[in-house]
C-alpha cells in the first residue's frame, strides 16, 4: 500500500520537478548573460572615457560618443533578442510539461 502511494506521489511531482529544473537553467542562463553584458558594457565604458579625454577638438568628441553610442545599442538590441529568443524557447518546454502532464 504504501509503496503504490510513493510511486503516485513521485508520478504527481515529476511535473513539478522538471519545471524547477527548467526554471533553475533559465536563472542560471540569464545570470551567465546578464553578467557578460554588463562586463562588456563597462569595459566599452572605460574605452570610451580614456578615447574621449584624449579628443582635443568638438568634432572628434562627437564622433567618439556617436561611435560609443552606438555600440552601445548594438549589444543593448543584441542582448535583449537573445533574452527574447531564450525565453520564447524556454515557455515552449514549460508548455511541452503542462501538456505532457495534463495529458495522463
Amino acid at each position: 500500500m504504501y509503496e503504490k502511494m510513493f510511486e503516485q506521489a513521485q508520478f504527481s511531482m515529476k511535473p513539478l520537478s522538471e519545471l524547477m529544473t527548467l526554471n533553475a537553467k533559465i536563472i542560471q542562463d540569464a545570470a551567465e548573460k546578464q553578467t557578460a553584458f554588463f562586463k562588456d558594457v563597462v569595459s566599452d565604458s572605460m574605452a570610451f572615457a580614456k578615447e574621449l579625454s584624449s579628443q582635443k577638438d568638438y568634432s572628434g568628441i562627437y564622433q567618439t560618443q556617436k561611435a560609443y553610442m552606438e555600440s552601445l545599442q548594438e549589444k543593448w538590441i543584441a542582448a535583449s533578442t537573445e533574452a527574447y529568443e531564450t525565453f520564447s524557447s524556454n515557455q515552449e518546454k514549460i508548455g511541452d510539461v503542462f501538456k505532457r502532464s495534463s495529458a495522463v
